[in-house]
């Protein structure tokens, strides 16, 4: 892990869905990810990628109360094979920083899969395993809890995709800094 924390750019992704399962049917409505580049103990932001999908679905409505995002967001949006090929060259095999990985890549993978491309093969740093290895005695790693412990104090529409990567991204800088400064 610390050899990947060693490099200077990283993907920070997060996706919204239409609810908890691609196997049941559910679908990315919002992908963001920022490409950044660290130098020192700070970072820039190089590049982003950052737009509603259209799931081909209806949002359920928990999902609408918790992110904000309705059919009408999508309704106009590109289809997720519309935008493959751009984000697997804005990805270009970078390592992607995610906060619980596993959620999102089994999202991701999911779409390219119907899209008929293969699974992402990038290297990955889950920020819950960061905070883990920084917070041992914390029981909770969400991504509110440490932003609270990193005095992280953002004001951004949590639960949206670009929302949520501006608050992963400024809690990856904190605890790689943390990590590779120790």
């Amino acid at each position: 892990m610390i050899e990947l924390l060693k490099n200077n750019e990283f993907c920070v992704l997060d996706t919204e869905t239409t609810g908890l399962n691609p196997q049941n049917g559910d679908r990315i409505i919002e992908i963001a990810i920022y490409d950044i580049i660290t130098e020192k103990n700070d970072y820039y932001v190089k590049g982003k990628f950052v737009t509603y999908v259209n799931p081909e679905r209806e949002i359920p409505y928990f999902i609408t109360k918790m992110t904000g995002i309705t059919d009408f967001h999508v309704l106009g949006a590109p289809r997720f094979f519309e935008i493959a090929d751009n984000l697997l060259k804005f990805l270009n095999n970078k390592i992607l920083v995610i906060q619980n990985v596993g959620f999102d890549m089994k999202f991701l993978n999911n779409e390219l899969r119907l899209c008929g491309y293969d699974s992402l093969k990038n290297k990955t740093v889950d920020t819950v395993l960061l905070s883990r290895k920084i917070f041992r005695t914390e029981r909770r790693h969400n991504l509110d809890s440490i932003a609270e412990r990193l005095n992280i104090r953002k004001k951004v529409n949590r639960h949206s995709a670009e929302g949520d990567v501006i608050i992963t991204t400024e809690a990856f800088v904190k605890m790689r800094n943390i990590i590779i400064n120790s």
